[in-house]
């Protein structure tokens, strides 16, 4: 069992894609949607069946945002209680008796069940690349460099903070603004398309941070 920890957009899904590659297996993602269920007991038996075609299949189960089905056991007399904890239950079990390779991934390591943590082999780290990676970033999504007119130094330097994730969607719209011209040999990418993209994507997570935050003050008043 492998962890893949660390803030999004890092590359733990696609690194887990290329665990599966080089094992020469199929890489099998759980769908934690399809698996939950409000009917008691659905949803062991869900998770029973996810272990049961990946061991058919002979594939890399790949559980992605696993602190949503790993998250730590809720104390006896909540209503909840034993539901959730029998679906824990029967996770770690299957654990116990899947012989291959099981890739798990976070956002929030500090949600997982104890009992998980000491089955996890290795803890993987993934971290916000540095100035050099988002250069390098930048290059690989932008390959067309005559259709380049940026300064990929300054976009690395702009863009400090930001995932390999952000650094794709804010190259994919500058390549959409750029492609909006009839004439195709018009097609180009510019320093200021760029910065307006960069921009954009530091305005939306702020934007995400501050409803997550509304959101967690309101579930810290209910409950």
């Amino acid at each position: 069992i492998l962890n893949f920890y660390g803030p999004p957009g890092t590359g733990k899904t696609r690194a887990a894609l290329g665990v599966a590659l080089r094992l020469g297996k199929p890489l099998y993602q759980v769908d934690y949607a399809a698996i939950i269920s409000k009917y008691l007991g659905d949803t062991a038996k869900h998770v029973k069946l996810a272990f049961a075609q990946a061991r058919e299949n002979d594939a890399v189960l790949f559980f992605d945002e696993a602190d949503s089905l790993l998250s730590k056991r809720v104390a006896t007399g909540e209503s909840c209680s034993t539901s959730i904890n029998q679906n824990r239950n029967t996770l770690m079990q299957e654990l116990d008796r899947f012989d291959g390779v099981v890739i798990v991934t976070t956002n929030l390591f500090e949600n997982y069940d104890p009992a998980l943590l000491r089955r996890i082999q290795r803890h993987i780290k993934f971290r916000l690349p540095d100035e050099a990676m988002r250069r390098e970033l930048f290059a690989l999504h932008l390959p067309n460099h005559s259709r380049i007119e940026a300064d990929f130094a300054v976009l690395a330097g702009l863009s400090r903070g930001l995932s390999g994730g952000d650094i794709l969607n804010i190259c994919v719209n500058a390549i959409h603004a750029g492609s909006a011209d009839d004439d195709p040999a018009k097609w180009k990418v510019t320093q200021e398309m760029m910065e307006r993209e960069i921009r954009k994507v530091r305005r939306a997570k702020k934007e995400h941070e501050g409803e997550s935050g509304r959101a967690r003050r309101r579930i810290g008043f209910c409950s």
